[in-house]
């Protein structure tokens, strides 16, 4: 089970977290509930660090993650916010770029192979496997490059041959061996199946966008959150550091080194996002949640997001599109990308852009990640005061991220299941 970095006493009352970002609002809203008094230390002027939505006179803009994909924690935590989700819209085409065109992903070919070397014994499940290792006799080079890094990519930002198996596929413990990729696929379908049924379930958004639930975390932290901190960080009581994990090496690197130099260790992909508002829809990707795009595509963003056919209530009477890559986007780039997309569409077409530009967009969950984050658990098994959360440590998700607060703070001092 992925957790929390550390552990806090329960029996001192007072926690002091760095970072107001989501990991920092979901575990102090938690931690608060469990009855701990919480000062949370922010160095910018407000709170949700990356997820933002920037309202602009074309429409709603998400700077960061456009939507939650609930489970049970995170269903619950909107209840208990009192905030209404907004249900992503239902049955929308998944698309991927095939041969300079969005097609759906799932065609006869794939499962014609899946089905013929399904018998096949997958690799040994090693800590130094790669997502692309594990798959690569299943399916082959080509179409790990072709179907499976171009998946993964629209979650993680990076290729199949820099994810890390055993961190991307948590399901399979510490299991070694799976005797075909059949007893492996029945593995995952067992564990989907295992999933409470919800009453809201998928993708959701609010009204208002993400915007809104960061506002309702922090309006229920206000009095805990000291925002445009100048204060010197010092380890005293219980601290959890909530930041990325640059920050975090920076902050543990006199107090803690041997934690600040494996922090150091993690890497970051490089985004962009560029939302589009248009005057004409573009006609590929009609009733379709978006389209990934493999590096072989000619394309320079490697996804575009359909935010009106997804969540048509915040984007009323407008067409727009965000389009996503790992290196700054410009915008007759972007127009090269439509046009590709949509032939007969021009410059002219284009209402108004909105840049967005990460240095450290997300960490690149690859053995480095792995390696680190794994010392970092035998190092915090000796601290009793001390925790370090973000998206590198319990998931890349927002819903993963809940969870793991959710369980920290109802145990800050179980780490039967750390690795």
């Amino acid at each position: 089970m992925k957790r929390v970095i550390g552990k806090i006493s329960p029996e001192e009352k007072h926690v002091y977290i760095w970072g107001a970002g989501f990991s920092g609002l979901v575990l102090g809203y938690y931690l608060k509930n469990q009855g701990y008094q919480i000062t949370i230390y922010e160095k910018s002027n407000k709170v949700g660090g990356k997820i933002h939505t920037k309202k602009t006179s074309s429409g709603l803009v998400e700077q960061g993650a456009n939507a939650l994909y609930l489970n049970a924690d995170g269903l619950e935590l909107l209840k208990d916010l009192k905030l209404e989700p907004v249900p992503a819209a239902k049955k929308l085409k998944r698309l991927l770029m095939i041969g300079g065109k969005p097609r759906r992903p799932l065609q006869l070919g794939i499962f014609s192979k899946v089905a013929l070397n399904a018998h096949k014994k997958p690799p040994l499940v090693s800590d130094g496997l790669s997502v692309a290792d594990f798959f690569k006799p299943l399916l082959g080079q080509e179409n790990i490059q072709k179907f499976v890094s171009p998946i993964l990519s629209g979650l993680y930002a990076a290729p199949a041959e820099n994810l890390h198996f055993r961190t991307v596929f948590s399901q399979v413990g510490k299991k070694a061996q799976f005797e075909s990729y059949w007893d492996f696929l029945k593995l995952i379908f067992k564990n989907q199946k295992a999933q409470p049924k919800l009453e809201i379930s998928g993708s959701v958004s609010f009204e208002g966008g993400m915007q809104t639930l960061i506002n309702r975390l922090g309006e229920v932290l206000k009095h805990d959150i000291k925002l445009s901190t100048k204060e010197h960080f010092r380890l005293k009581g219980n601290t959890i550091i909530c930041t990325d994990s640059v920050t975090a090496s920076d902050l543990l690197k006199e107090a803690r080194p041997e934690m600040s130099a494996e922090l150091a260790r993690i890497k970051y992909q490089t985004l962009s996002s560029v939302t589009v508002f248009m005057k004409r829809e573009i006609k590929s990707l009609q009733k379709a949640f978006g389209v990934l795009i493999p590096l072989d595509q000619g394309f320079h963003s490697i996804g575009v997001v359909n935010n009106r056919a997804i969540f048509p209530a915040n984007n009323e009477n407008v067409l727009s599109y965000t389009f996503i890559a790992r290196t700054h986007l410009e915008k007759d780039k972007i127009i090269e990308d439509i046009k590709k997309l949509n032939p007969d569409i021009t410059a002219e077409d284009v209402d108004d852009m909105e840049f967005t530009h990460w240095e450290k967009a997300l960490p690149v969950y690859d053995l480095q990640l792995f390696l680190a984050t794994k010392k970092l658990h035998q190092l915090a098994r000796k601290e009793e005061n001390l925790a370090i959360f973000g998206n590198y440590v319990a998931g890349i998700s927002l819903r993963e991220m809940i969870s793991a607060a959710k369980n920290f703070a109802n145990n800050p001092q179980d780490y039967s299941e750390a690795p």
